[in-house]
Formats: structure tokens, sequence, C-alpha cells
């Protein structure tokens, strides 16, 4: 047996390491949709307290559509499992560290979309669907970054 089969066997196989994938992701994600709805709460310009509402709903959608897969695995999702939001000094910082989130997300999709899409194929499709989606939310952000002002004290 080689080394490689070994370190694979204690891993708990493929199926593990993408139930343990799948859950990362999803508490990421999960994270994302309460950071983007604390900072909708916090926005300066009212007109924008919608948008990342919408933005929090699309990312509450993407964590459910990821437990539906680790669910498929034979895992469970554990509702009090989270990990804090990022906050930031200002509404243009805020806006900023939602960006990288979300683009970091988009990334980490598009990674396990590629890892896992001969294994996996139905799981992968789901991935790229997810970085489809995020990416379009990357790009609202980047859109009400242009328009906020760096120096919004709220």
């Amino acid at each position: 047996m080689g080394m490689l089969t070994r370190l694979r066997e204690r891993s708990g196989g493929s199926r593990a390491r993408l139930g343990r994938e799948l859950h990362a992701a999803y508490l990421d994600v999960r994270r994302v949709a309460s950071q983007l709805r604390g900072h909708g709460a916090r926005v300066p310009y009212p007109a924008l307290t919608a948008d990342f509402g919408r933005l929090a709903d699309q990312a509450d959608g993407h964590a459910a559509l990821l437990g539906d897969e680790i669910r498929a695995m034979a895992g469970n999702t554990n509702p009090s499992d989270t990990l804090l939001p990022r906050d930031g000094r200002n509404h243009w910082e805020r806006l900023t560290l939602d960006l990288a989130d979300l683009e970091s997300l988009q990334r980490r999709y598009t990674e396990l979309a590629l890892q896992w899409d001969v294994e996996f194929p139905a799981t992968a499709t789901t991935f790229e669907r997810l970085a489809r989606a995020t990416a379009a939310m990357s790009r609202e952000v980047r859109s009400m970054i242009a328009r906020s002002d760096p120096h919004a004290a709220n």
C-alpha cells in the first residue's frame, strides 16, 4: 500500500473530504450572509439597505444549497455552528470586506468544481452555479463601492 493511499484512507476518503469542503464553504457563506445583513443595517445610504438585504438573502440561498448537498452526503448542518462576521470602521471599508469575501467564495467554488467534477459531477455543477451567482453578487458590491464615499462616517 502506497503512502498516498494510506493518507487518503486516514482522511476518510474522497466523500469525507468533500463533506469537509462543503461544510467549510457552508460556514463561510453563512458568515457572509450575516455580515451583509449587519452591514446593511449600518449603511449611510438608505437606498442601499434593500440591496444589502437582497444580497444577504441570496447568500442564505447559497447556504441552503450547500446544506442540501451536505445532507445528501448523510451529513447534518448545525444552525448554531457559525463564524463571526467581519466589520469595518466605515461603510466603504465594510463594502471592501464584503467584496473580498465574495470574491474569495467565488474562487473557492470554482476550485471545488474543478476538484470534484469527475468524482461528484452533480456537486461540481452546484459549485459552478454558486460561483456564477457569487460573481454576480461581487459585481453588485463593486458597483456599490464605485458609488460610495470612502470617507463615509457610518
